[in-house]
């Protein structure tokens, strides 16, 4: 199991690799945004060389800039590759606060945006 704490600018992070699952909560807006996805991505890698049949992505982001969107969205480009080369399950879930229409909006855009159905879901 990996953990990383959040901070005002850095999310929390949790990958429970035997689980098959991966989560980002709170904000990310690093300065340097390659210091907290090098070891997501680490990770990310060596789960791609052995995956669960089914896997876990869950955003439970309040804010993030455009470098971490587009680590986030790379994220998912490699979840697509256990669905489309290992014929794996993977439920992607994009949690917003309930009157955030701007992160539901950009979890849409996301869902545009990538091969995978990602779930949209609101919480208090």
């Amino acid at each position: 199991m990996f953990r990383m704490s959040g901070t005002h600018q850095r999310p929390t992070v949790v990958i429970d690799i035997e689980k098959g699952f991966f989560e980002l909560s709170g904000s990310s807006i690093p300065e340097n945004p390659m210091e907290i996805f090098t070891p997501i991505f680490d990770h990310l890698n060596k789960y791609l060389d052995d995956p669960q049949p089914l896997t876990e992505l869950n955003f439970r982001l309040d804010y993030f800039n455009t470098s971490t969107s587009k680590l986030m969205l790379d994220m998912i480009h490699k979840m697509e590759i256990l669905t489309e080369r290992d014929g794996h399950e993977v439920n992607i879930r994009w949690f917003y606060r309930e009157n955030d229409d701007d992160m539901m909006e950009i979890g849409e855009d996301f869902a545009n945006l990538c091969r995978l159905p990602i779930e949209i879901i609101p919480y208090n």
